[in-house]
This record gives structure tokens, sequence and C-alpha cells, in this order.
């Protein structure tokens, strides 16, 4: 099994403020995606080469009870608070399963574009991890095209900086399930580091970001 980061979630608690921090920051507009019904979320989205920047925030027109939109609503600041990972769902299931974690999907899941067209893929979430978001959410893309290559350009990923208490173990994971990521021993912390106009910028989790659970 062979899997690969798939792009990043910076969390923000709004959209217009998250937009306009992404044209401060690259220079370049993002693009708006669309609304995650049932979630109470909306994004706008960046390429990062072979991945892409999702900037998430809540969706104003949905109902912000007890959902992932309700979390991100309480923010005071945006941050890095998870990544995703593409690869083969039902095998990494077992392969969570089998260090203990349980984990909800696949499920299919949809938004609808500002051109009418509706994007289907698959999410699996791990839920009850001690890793919090440091464990990735994983994602198969079914025919849908990857944002990664219709979206604006801002830069390039370059490396992913994890710390955890449980390093160890969660490198374990990532081995299991075939990403070559490495984890260091620390407090609960998230970082990308990017390649923008020839300057070498950093996203980072917040204590905020880490708190939240994806599951």
């Amino acid at each position: 099994m062979s899997c690969q980061i798939d792009h990043f979630m910076y969390a923000v608690p709004s959209l217009d403020e998250g937009m306009q921090w992404a044209q401060d920051t690259f220079g370049v507009a993002p693009a708006y995606g669309g609304e995650h019904v049932g979630m109470g979320t909306c994004n706008a989205l960046l390429s990062l080469g072979d991945t892409y920047l999702e900037i998430i925030a809540p969706d104003p027109a949905q109902n912000l009870s007890g959902n992932l939109g309700a979390k991100f609503a309480d923010l005071r600041a945006g941050g890095l608070v998870t990544f995703a990972v593409q690869g083969a769902l039902s095998e990494i299931a077992t392969v969570l399963t089998n260090h203990g974690i349980d984990s909800r999907g696949p499920n299919r899941t949809q938004r609808k574009t500002t051109s009418g067209e509706v994007l289907v893929w698959e999410l699996l979430i791990p839920t009850r991890a001690s890793f919090g978001a440091r464990l990735p959410f994983f994602i198969d893309w079914l025919d849908c095209p990857h944002p990664a290559g219709t979206n604006p350009v801002a830069g390039q990923f370059e490396e992913l900086i994890i710390r955890d208490p449980e390093a160890t173990a969660l490198s374990a994971v990532f081995g299991d399930i075939g990403l070559s990521q490495t984890v260091d021993s620390g407090d609960p912390s998230l970082a990308a580091r990017l390649s923008v106009a020839g300057q070498s910028i950093e996203l980072s989790s917040t204590a905020e970001t880490n708190a939240i659970s994806m599951g």
C-alpha cells in the first residue's frame, strides 16, 4: 500500500477574511470552492503543486449546531488544523483498526461548484484517536478532477512538520499505510513549509486548531 499527502486544511472563522489573508500571503486570490452541506462549512482553494490548500470556514447559510462549521466559528484566528491523505480507504481502515484506531466511513461526500457541477468523493475519518488531527483524514476522489490541477497556483509544497507526544506510535501508523512522513516528539503541532515566489513560508497550527477534533 502507498499513500500520499492530498491537501492541507487551514481553518478560519470567516471565509471572506480567510480569502483576504490568502491574497495578502500568497499574492494570489483563491478560488471559491463551494459548500459542504451538513458539515456547516464552505471553502476556497489554492494549488501547491501536486497538493493544495483548502481554506475552510463556517458557512453562515447553514445550521451551525454541533458540526464542523460550529467548531471553526469559535476560532479567534486562522490556523492549520489537519491534512488529508489519498489512498485505498478500505485498506487504510484495516490498518487503523490494527492500531486500535476507530474510523468512520468510507462515506460519500459532495459539494456543488460555482459552475453547478456536483463533485462526489469518499472520506474516511479517524475517530477517538489520541493523536488528534496530527493523524490525517483520508480521501478517494473517485472520478473527480483533483483540485490541485484546477485552482490558482499559490506556490509549491516543500515539507510537512508534525510533532506529537506519541511520535513513535504515530510514525508506526504512517509506515503501515505507506506514507513517507516523519514525526518529531514534542508538544502537538502541525506546520506546512511552502515555497512562495522564491521565499519559504510556514503555515502553522495554533493552540485552538490543535484542539479541534475532526471525528
